[in-house]
């Protein structure tokens, strides 16, 4: 009966201490990031449908932000060909971006198009527009805005 008490005594004794190595370690352990770890990508809705279809798009990483394009052919006859396009970005209360007119060889499947970089603070929206600007081809435009949270 005394060995009984004495390893029920003992078991309490470790499960509380077990509990209070816990509680301590809890609270020491250090906070992790506040905001999203690597960068988050937001894409708005397809452009108006076409041969291409265009989808704008934000990355953010901290306070960097990119705003870039992705074109799709739309067409399974689609051929490999050159294509303009212009990407604009914009910062809620910042100066104006330049925009990026690149000519991107669009292949069959999804391709990246065009880079424009800035940063800003957080808490700010920033947007982006991403269009097909090439003779020939139905001009096909699309948009996106987000919220830099970091």
């Amino acid at each position: 009966m005394k060995a009984t008490v004495a390893a029920v005594a003992t078991a309490a004794a470790l499960t509380a201490l077990t509990t209070l190595a816990t509680v301590q370690g809890a609270a020491a352990a250090p906070a992790g990031p506040a905001g999203p770890v690597g960068p988050v990508v937001t894409c708005g809705a397809p452009g108006a449908p076409g041969p291409l279809l265009t989808r704008a798009c934000v990355e953010i990483s901290g306070n960097q932000v990119r705003f870039y394009g992705v074109a799709t052919a739309n067409d399974p006859s689609w051929q490999p060909q050159s294509v303009g396009f212009t990407v604009s970005g914009t910062v809620v209360g910042a100066a104006p971006l330049a925009p990026a007119h690149p000519t991107v060889l669009v292949q069959p499947g999804a391709n990246p198009v065009g880079s424009v970089l800035t940063t800003a603070a957080c808490g700010r929206t920033v947007g982006t527009t991403f269009s097909v600007n090439q003779p020939g081809l139905p001009a096909s435009t699309a948009t996106v805005s987000t919220v830099v949270a970091c």
